[in-house]
């Protein structure tokens, strides 16, 4: 039976990345995001390598959202056997220039969705009786301090502490459901180019202080992403699994 993987944030960046992986790793995508233009996008790259892949756009911050989009997976599919909440956003600014709107719509898009996205994730599992795995992408942010992202730092320890219980609570069901979450260092993607811009200096940024000395890619977030998600990883859930290059390990 063919394995299906429910991806968030599936139109750019770590998202896609992560959907094309698992579609070479003989994964059904279920992509989601809000733009229905790059949501085509992806599906065509998956297909055209040879996967198969649908698109469903809406707000992972909604919880109506959620639960419409759960009813329809389940009736339409056998199992629920991935879910990786990708989706989020990101801004750097000292704090004393933050605005409390800021700082909450920044919780909203990043930890709200998350939440959401597990919970929704577990019932989808618990419904079509399978033992699935939910990877939630955080944040090497969210383990230490960085300068002028005291919101986003917030956020991402909210993302690695909230997965560790939902992994208890995993552990509980039936058919036992693995959550772990996957705290990518600074890695070179849209998020960074949209803050930063796309250079010379900032791919020499995203190096600065990485033990490996190498620029970081979706695409190894999507390895590991991968692997929390196969049977490979059956005995690793309530874990923060750093992906770096060695950037927390001084």
């Amino acid at each position: 039976m063919t394995r299906t993987a429910i991806i968030t944030g599936a139109t750019s960046g770590i998202g896609r990345a992560t959907a094309l992986r698992l579609a070479r790793a003989g994964f059904h995508i279920i992509a989601t995001g809000r733009s229905h233009e790059r949501g085509a996008e992806t599906v065509r790259q998956i297909k055209a390598a040879g996967g198969s892949a649908e698109f469903h756009s809406f707000d992972v911050t909604a919880e109506g959202d959620w639960a419409a989009f759960a009813d329809t997976v389940t009736k339409a599919h056998r199992s629920v056997d991935a879910l990786i909440n990708s989706a989020g956003s990101f801004f750097s600014k000292p704090l004393p220039d933050t605005t409390l709107e800021e700082f909450r719509d920044l919780w909203t898009a990043d930890v709200e969705s998350v939440v959401l996205g597990t919970k929704y994730g577990m019932r989808m599992m618990r419904d079509t009786r399978s033992a699935g795995s939910i990877v939630n992408i955080s944040s090497l942010a969210g383990l230490i301090g960085l300068d002028d992202c005291s919101a986003y730092c917030a956020a991402k320890a909210a993302v690695t502490h909230f997965s560790r219980v939902a992994a208890l609570e995993g552990a509980q069901m039936d058919l036992k459901v693995r959550v772990n979450s996957l705290n990518p260092g600074v890695i070179y993607t849209e998020m960074i180019t949209g803050a930063y811009g796309d250079s010379d200096e900032v791919k020499a940024f995203v190096m600065d202080g990485n033990a490996l000395q190498r620029v970081g890619t979706a695409e190894d977030i999507a390895s590991a992403a991968t692997f929390l998600a196969s049977p490979a990883a059956r005995m690793v859930t309530g874990t923060a699994m750093l992906v770096d290059g060695g950037r927390g390990a001084d």
